[in-house]
């Protein structure tokens, strides 16, 4: 006997002037949604707690920070720590993926027009999260109609495509992009590219060979890469030492940071930050 597969429609979750749903929800395991699946596209993004997300078959740790884009048909449910996780989603029609991929998405085989299957899973700094949230309550109070589902995937895809050091051309195995997802602290910075494998739970060689394929580079070139991307966040919105962020890039000398730094941009890190950042 199959498992019982749940569909939700659009419909049940809106009123007839609303074309699109937003929700916060806490589960808990003993209470956790049934595997389902939709008519509608959805995205949700963790605020708190931990858990397990169920999706085709395939079980994906979620944190606070994660943001996924679920397509229509894609089959799924949670379960979470015992202390609950708490998502906050949006729900809106399917037709409107068309509308978004012959407008700004041509030709794309991430986000929602990935083939691969597990939909589009990225993991973002919680406090852009927490502004996502805060943005998304401001638009609660209005009816809920295109131009703010527009406006709302709009933002969250500047989120994203602001937050990836990398726009794929190719469809990259999902082990890869969740680890260059992860690949994002000073905890893992500092492991460099052992730390970077352990992440794809294979063994470094298999990974450097995959990157190589995949993005035309190698895996020393890469975490590099994920390295500087992260400084170069840090000199724009912070005002961390940059001392700081350079021990926290897995750089023990300031020289050999200050020319791998300027390799990739072109500047110096003050002169990054200075041009970077705005004083109010």
């Amino acid at each position: 006997m199959g498992i019982n597969v749940k569909l939700f429609r659009l419909k049940d979750f809106v009123r007839d002037d609303e074309v699109f749903h937003l929700a916060r929800t806490t589960i808990h395991s003993r209470q956790d949604l049934s595997l389902h699946q939709h008519d509608f596209a959805e995205i949700f993004w963790v605020e708190n707690g931990t858990g397990i997300h169920l999706i085709n078959d395939e079980r994906i740790i979620l944190k606070p920070g994660h943001l996924v884009m679920i397509r229509p048909n894609d089959r799924h449910a949670f379960t979470s720590s015992k202390d609950g996780i708490t998502i906050m989603n949006l729900a809106f029609p399917a037709e409107t993926l068309d509308i978004f991929y012959n407008r700004y998405f041509v030709n794309s085989t991430t986000y929602f027009w990935t083939t691969a299957p597990i939909p589009f899973h990225t993991l973002i700094d919680i406090d852009l999260i927490r502004q996502l949230s805060q943005k998304t309550e401001d638009l609660w109070k209005y009816q809920k109609s295109n131009i703010y589902v527009d406006i709302l995937l709009l933002g969250i895809f500047r989120l994203i495509m602001g937050n990836s050091a990398h726009n794929f051309t190719r469809q990259i195995p999902f082990w890869l992009n969740n680890a260059i997802q992860r690949f994002s602290s000073p905890e893992s910075f500092k492991e460099g590219a052992s730390g970077f494998a352990a992440l794809c739970e294979r063994n470094i060689d298999h990974v450097n060979r995959t990157v190589k394929a995949y993005l035309n580079q190698t895996l020393s070139d890469l975490v590099t890469e994920l390295r500087m991307a992260f400084a170069a966040k840090q000199l724009s919105i912070t005002s961390v030492p940059i001392k700081t962020i350079c021990q926290d890039c897995g750089f023990n000398n300031m020289a050999h940071f200050y020319k791998t730094f300027k390799g990739a941009y072109h500047q110096t890190p003050a002169e990054f930050r200075k041009s970077n950042q705005t004083i109010v």
